[in-house]
């Protein structure tokens, strides 16, 4: 489950009733989503690690992000568009995500990537 407050998202599992995750808005330097009409989406965190997730409500939850954060003097949340964009999911991997729009959908590959 997610949760977005003014302040952070919350990562949050419902079957345990447990926060596994909260990332401070701030702390967020974008979020990057293909051009595609899939569920996949990442919260860019360069201060920690990044989060790769999935929803079909991706266009909701990026508006209320870009919402919570615009007109805050210190930090507003990016949008990059891109059918291919590398996050981290720990401080020593890197990984890249590519969409391609093929017959009858969408083809999507997670590739490990080596860190330089």
């Amino acid at each position: 489950m997610l949760l977005i407050t003014d302040h952070a998202i919350h990562l949050i599992d419902p079957d345990a009733n447990v926060l596994k995750r909260r990332i401070a808005l701030a702390a967020v330097d974008r979020m990057c989503l293909s051009k595609l009409n899939d569920n996949f989406f990442a919260f860019i965190v360069p201060t920690e690690y990044d989060c790769l997730m999935a929803s079909t409500r991706k266009t909701e939850i990026v508006t209320v992000l870009v919402e919570a954060t615009k007109g805050k003097s210190t930090y507003e949340i990016g949008v990059v568009f891109s059918n291919r964009f590398q996050y981290h999911p720990a401080a020593d991997t890197v990984k890249e995500v590519q969409f391609e729009q093929i017959e009858g959908g969408i083809k999507t590959r997670i590739l490990n990537k080596t860190k330089r």
